[in-house]
């Protein structure tokens, strides 16, 4: 993960490189110069500014919610356990194969959330969660603990649904559209624009260069916050701790 924190960074450096020789390449070579000033390219930041911001307020408030996901899984898939072998030990039964079996499921749904499982996987592993408590029922088991499990299952599936959905949708399409369009107008006017110092003329462009590729490449991750099976498996620092999920299987193994 310490790696995927610099993944942003260095996708936009490519992007202020890009500026520097363009810059160089109209004002040095072809000579052309006094266009446009450094304070007429104001409204143009401003504006990129704030769609900038409010794009990412949008996604991080998604983001806040996203961030006590993992633990509502983590806590149900232990409570789906613990409630299975409470309710056989009463009943003087062995309750180890049904926590391997939640074991089993647990280990499906962390694989999803890292790429390793499928959705239909997903849905088998809860079809085969719905059968356990059918078959601790006819096994015996008291109603209070079954009426327990249903509570705890359904707030797990509810749970991965609504991941799902958050993995899945991204936060007002038309947003993105003018944010790109007004960085890229940005990185244009970055090329032809004069500023008051030779030493400006390439800090400036290289520094606002990275800056606005970089907040446009983190709205765009921030929006998805489970993205724990993308570039190449090592998701990206924007991802959300999925740790409880992986404390509960280990748990459960054990």
């Amino acid at each position: 993960m310490s790696n995927a924190r610099w993944r942003l960074f260095k996708g936009s450096i490519p992007v202020a490189v890009v500026v520097l020789v363009a810059r160089y390449v109209v004002q040095e070579l072809l000579e052309v110069k006094d266009i446009i000033t450094f304070g007429e390219v104001g409204a143009v930041i401003t504006g990129a500014t704030l769609i900038i911001g409010f794009m990412l307020a949008g996604v991080i408030a998604d983001y806040k919610e996203a961030e006590r996901l993992p633990a509502v899984v983590g806590n149900a898939l232990g409570g789906l356990a613990g409630l299975a072998e409470a309710g056989l030990t009463v009943k003087d039964k062995d309750a180890s194969k049904m926590r391997a079996r939640v074991h089993a499921n647990a280990k499906v749904v962390h694989g999803w959330f890292v790429g390793k499982a499928t959705d239909d996987d997903l849905r088998r592993a809860d079809a085969d969660l719905s059968q356990m408590i059918i078959d601790l029922e006819r096994e015996g088991v008291g109603a209070h603990y079954l009426s327990r499990l249903l509570l705890v299952h359904g707030e797990l599936k509810a749970t991965l649904g609504r991941i799902a959905v958050i993995r899945g949708t991204s936060f007002i399409q038309s947003g993105y559209v003018l944010m790109t369009f007004l960085v890229a107008i940005l990185m244009v006017l970055l090329v032809v624009v004069e500023f008051p110092s030779a030493a400006m003329s390439w800090i400036a462009p290289a520094a606002l260069g990275v800056a606005y590729s970089y907040l446009l490449l983190l709205v765009k991750d921030v929006d998805n916050p489970f993205g724990h099976a993308e570039n190449d498996g090592n998701g990206s620092g924007a991802d959300v701790d999925i740790s409880p999920i992986e404390r509960a299987v280990n748990l459960l193994a054990n």
